[in-house]
């Protein structure tokens, strides 16, 4: 039983460290999985911002007073717009683009590189291309819209989502440098921000992208990690069964006689000081007997050790059936049996006890042709009114 005790807690040990490693490891590499899914949209969209804003400044570049602009605004966003302005005359696609609070600026810096500008529009949420020269050309682009069909389409197949907005000026930030935060999570999402500062002096895009953060405590093997850590509580329950079983009986064989099943004498001295104080304090008194067999080591000497021990235990359960169930059966020792009786203080009752045990053991053969006859002695403790002891 202890090396089922020692095996049982040995592998379940091993078992659970090796599951809770397993769970770790797998949660670490779905984590990075996803870290990279995360990593690889938000980087898609920085392509897909950068290609937009740099082929929008060639565009605005090339521009003349007769340029199309509605060829130059389809290659972009449904809402794109644009303006051109040559020697005093405007057209646009849409509305007048020289209200615009960030003009100016983008036209400083058009004026001051000599070639296109970028700035950051925050009223309309949008960019604003300019290049200015002899013809002046804007092109107004929605930022929610720089990513494009094809990477909403890709990014849709990745089950992935990806935002951009627009953001204050960035200062001391080259142009093209890139700041990134995440991958962060929130509301069940694994989210990765980069912000992405335009050319010159011209503000700074953020682009965001997020996917479901699907890491849970174990990965994908839920059923099977379940199925190991039961495995494992059952190995401790089966180490903790056996222990309270050997621990039950180590107590039995501390406190029981092999050979009859009785109280052993020291079991029977601790129940009975229990009962005398008991019987002190409620006046209740109570009675031992003492039983020696007579001629057992006749038996034991002429029928064999096997036929005594076979009257023993008889003489054990004739003992226990002769008493009530609040009394206590013991072996002293040999052929020596002990019976205490709590609640006997009348010398009558316990005379009437002694002789109903003798004739339980006397009035049939107790194995085979064997009857068995003893003497009885008794010791009877009550207390008085002055509660003395007789």
């Amino acid at each position: 039983m202890r090396l089922i005790r020692i095996g049982a807690l040995i592998g379940s040990v091993i078992l659970l460290v090796a599951t809770t490693v397993s769970m770790v490891n797998k949660r670490a590499e779905q984590r990075a999985e996803q870290n990279a899914r995360v990593v690889a949209t938000v980087l898609m969209g920085d392509q897909a911002v950068n290609d937009a804003i740099v082929r929008a400044m060639a565009v605005v570049d090339v521009a003349t007073a007769e340029t199309d602009l509605e060829a130059m605004t389809r290659t972009f966003a449904d809402t794109a717009e644009a303006c051109i302005s040559a020697d005093g005359f405007v057209r646009c696609t849409g509305p007048d683009l020289g209200a615009s609070s960030a003009l100016g600026g983008a036209i400083a810096a058009s004026v001051e590189s000599g070639g296109a500008a970028v700035a950051v529009d925050d009223a309309t949420n949008s960019l604003l291309v300019v290049s200015h020269g002899d013809v002046t050309t804007i092109l107004f682009l929605p930022v929610d819209q720089l990513l494009g069909p094809p990477v909403e389409s890709a990014v849709e197949r990745n089950a992935a989502t990806i935002g951009i907005a627009v953001s204050p000026d960035i200062a001391g930030r080259a142009g093209g440098e890139l700041d990134r935060i995440g991958p962060t999570t929130a509301d069940g999402r694994l989210i990765v921000t980069d912000t992405l500062a335009l050319p010159g002096d011209g503000g700074s895009v953020r682009v965001t992208a997020s996917i479901a953060d699907e890491a849970g405590l174990v990965g994908d093997g839920l059923g099977l990690y379940l199925l190991l850590l039961g495995l494992g509580a059952l190995l401790m329950a089966l180490a903790g069964w056996t222990f309270l079983l050997d621990r039950r009986n180590l107590h039995e064989r501390a406190t029981t006689d092999d050979l009859t099943g009785l109280p052993n004498r020291r079991e029977f001295e601790r129940l009975t000081e229990a009962a005398l104080l008991a019987a002190a304090r409620f006046n209740t008194g109570a009675c031992m007997m003492l039983i020696d067999l007579n001629g057992f080591k006749q038996i034991n000497d002429t029928r064999g050790h096997q036929i005594g021990d076979l009257v023993l235990r008889a003489v054990a359960n004739r003992l226990r059936d002769a008493v009530r169930d609040t009394d206590v059966v013991g072996r002293w020792g040999g052929d020596e049996f002990v019976i205490l009786l709590p609640g006997l203080q009348d010398a009558s009752a316990v005379r009437n006890s002694a002789e109903r045990i003798g004739a339980q053991l006397a009035g049939t053969p107790i194995a085979e042709d064997i009857t068995v006859t003893a003497a009885i002695g008794a010791a009877l403790y009550r207390v008085t009114a002055s509660r003395s002891m007789t």
